[in-house]
């Protein structure tokens, strides 16, 4: 049985929204540290995983040394 609340969800329209560069380098930070993990931020952002891996591939500084990284 669905709730209103749910229902109300899914009526709610996804806002296009940017974050800056400074923005994904530091979760991409955090997640390197094991601060937080990606799952945490597709939650806390409403972002999509694929998204949140575009940005570690993008800004990781493992990637830069050479070093291949497994992120869960």
């Amino acid at each position: 049985m669905a709730t209103i609340e749910k229902y109300l969800q899914s009526l709610r329209v996804r806002q296009l929204r940017y974050f800056s560069e400074g923005f994904k380098k530091q979760k991409v930070r955090e997640i390197e540290q094991n601060l937080c993990k990606v799952r945490d931020i597709c939650k806390e952002y409403e972002v999509s995983r694929a998204a949140v891996y575009k940005w570690i591939y993008k800004y990781s500084a493992m990637k830069k040394r050479g070093i291949k990284q497994v992120v869960e």
